[in-house]
């Protein structure tokens, strides 16, 4: 019997790491395919990319995801009713109460919590339409100042009446920052939402006379950079990015009354080609750790509740001790139901008069 060499022993375990290598890969590998996203744009979508997107498939290579931006939660639901019949999106990312929306025209379908295990760190709010809707973020409406021309930032939302800011806000209220100011407006007069909004109707007519524009463009963010505006009435996440990236000009005031989220879902769309390799990725999208990340980088609030914030990074997203514990969450399949009517009532009552 011929005695092994040193070279016949390199060649043995060589043969024998390709093997064991190759095992890794085929495990890594185990399930393949694509994810196609739809989602929001601009930096949110660059955020996405970097924070969820990019992690999961280090884990995932076999699995290929793609973003495609869209303008806004409506252009998503009307893509996805395009193609109702064979869809080509996998994984939709739109607000609550157009997903609640699109759930009635059986375009999502229920998750499966042996596949998405996340779903069990997931509160029951978080849950919707028997799980074909997954909240996974909240932006928080605040209110966005000009660092520069603002010498004592707001700190209250009844500050938005204030005579000095006569002519100086942007408030685009015709959709869903309208929808979520309204509860937050009753709130502060003691009224409940569900049983009337003429109080936040009558508060926002009381701030009318102090805005510029209620459609500002480019958008609410630019209005405040330029200094066209000293306020605007806008969403967090981005405003916080902005301020760290554009040189502090937009400062975000959280009022003392606390806010409410506009909440983000994740939805598996019916007929997905892709439904096995979309819900391994929904499940990274909703762990503890993508959202974690996503909050200290984005400040987006989590809903997953293993998630514990810093205090910094709390306070950057919910303002506050006192705002933090003001904070509040609605009705999301209520509120769908009166989405159309509140915006008819904000264009009618509001804008058409100031």
């Amino acid at each position: 019997m011929t005695r092994p060499t040193i070279r016949h022993l390199t060649a043995i375990l060589a043969a024998a790491t390709a093997f064991t290598l190759g095992g890794i890969a085929m495990a890594q590998d185990a399930t393949t395919g694509s994810v196609h996203i739809v989602g929001f744009s601009g930096v949110f979508a660059d955020n996405y990319q970097k924070f969820i997107i990019e992690p999961f498939k280090a884990q995932h290579p076999g699995i290929e995801v793609t973003y495609e931006q869209s303008k806004n939660s409506a252009e998503t639901l009307a893509l996805l009713t395009l193609q109702k019949a064979d869809p080509t999106v996998d994984v939709a990312l739109i607000d609550v109460a157009v997903a609640i929306k699109g759930n009635a025209e059986g375009l999502f379908a229920p998750l499966d919590p042996a596949v998405v295990t996340n779903l069990a760190d997931t509160p029951d709010w978080a849950r919707i339409g028997e799980d074909r809707n997954i909240a996974f973020s909240q932006d928080n409406l605040v209110i966005l100042y000009n660092t520069e021309t603002v010498s004592e930032p707001p700190t209250s939302w009844t500050d938005l009446k204030d005579p000095k800011y006569q002519g100086r806000i942007a408030a685009r209220l015709a959709d869903t920052r309208g929808v979520i100011l309204i509860p937050i407006l009753d709130k502060i007069a003691g009224t409940d939402y569900k049983e009337s909004i003429d109080p936040a109707i009558a508060a926002i007519n009381e701030f009318a006379p102090n805005v510029l524009t209620w459609d500002p463009a480019p958008d609410c963010y630019a209005v405040v950079q330029s200094g066209e505006v000293d306020l605007s009435i806008c969403w967090n996440g981005r405003a916080q990015y902005l301020h760290d990236t554009q040189g502090g000009i937009i400062g975000i005031s959280a009022p003392k009354e606390g806010s409410i989220g506009q909440t983000n879902t994740i939805n598996l769309v019916e007929g997905s080609k892709n439904a096995e390799a979309a819900q391994l990725f929904i499940n990274y999208a909703l762990s503890a750790e993508a959202q974690a990340t996503f909050a200290e980088q984005s400040f987006y609030g989590p809903v997953n509740s293993k998630v514990e914030l810093t205090d910094a990074v709390a306070a950057r997203i919910y303002g506050s001790k006192e705002a933090q514990a003001a904070q509040t969450s609605l009705d999301w399949p209520y509120i769908a139901t009166v989405y159309s009517d509140w915006i008819q009532r904000i264009n009618r009552e509001v804008i058409a008069f100031n």
